[in-house]
């Protein structure tokens, strides 16, 4: 069950960023005001940074490291 969840959550952040990418992209294309076109490229970014680090946690979280001695199993 765990494999699954982080399997969509990989699948939520895929398309998550090709959809900030597309924004990104239509707004390079479309604003002529510098000033905006910078704030929404930045917001973009924030967002990328925050889907990216809410799928690194669900995907890679949860997975305690083994400590020195242990081999992890049961």
């Amino acid at each position: 069950m765990a494999t699954l969840i982080r399997a969509v959550f990989a699948l939520f952040w895929l398309v998550a960023s090709g959809f900030l990418g597309l924004l990104a992209y239509v707004v390079i294309q479309t604003e002529a005001n510098p000033a905006a076109l910078w704030g929404w490229l930045v917001l973009c970014a924030f967002s990328f940074i925050s889907a990216t680090f809410l799928a690194y946690t669900i995907i890679f979280g949860g997975r305690p490291k083994p400590v020195d001695g242990q081999t992890g199993g049961s």
